[in-house]
């Protein structure tokens, strides 16, 4: 009697597929590993905290050092966002640099509604 050979089971995917390249590359691993996730909190709010402080400065000082400082973020972030959107989808180094500018922009208002600076 002839053996039937089953072909061999296909191998289970990964839970989430290992981002493609550049930016997401490099914040995965503190998005999928929960060990990580105090260390990503701590570098939003130091961002955050630095992007507000910056547009304070650009907008009340009008500094040219805080203004050129407040392009080269933008410059930056457009670049990450536009290279996201090339991809047609906001992964999640988009999400958090949109997540970054809006927590800067809300922190940046608190500031120059309280006094702060």
């Amino acid at each position: 009697m002839p053996e039937s050979r089953d072909p061999p089971e296909p191998t289970p995917r990964a839970k989430h597929a290992p981002p493609e390249a550049g930016l997401d590359r490099w914040i995965d691993p503190f998005f999928s590993d929960s060990m990580l996730w105090p260390v990503l909190i701590v570098l939003v709010t130091a961002f955050a905290i630095f992007g507000a402080a910056v547009l304070l400065l650009a907008v009340r000082t009008r500094s040219f050092f805080a203004i050129a400082a407040l392009l080269v973020l933008v410059v930056a972030s457009a670049e990450a966002l536009r290279s996201d959107l090339h991809r047609r989808r906001v992964g999640r180094a988009g999400g958090l640099i949109l997540v970054l500018w809006t927590v800067s922009a809300l922190l940046a208002l608190a500031a120059a509604r309280f006094g702060m600076l």
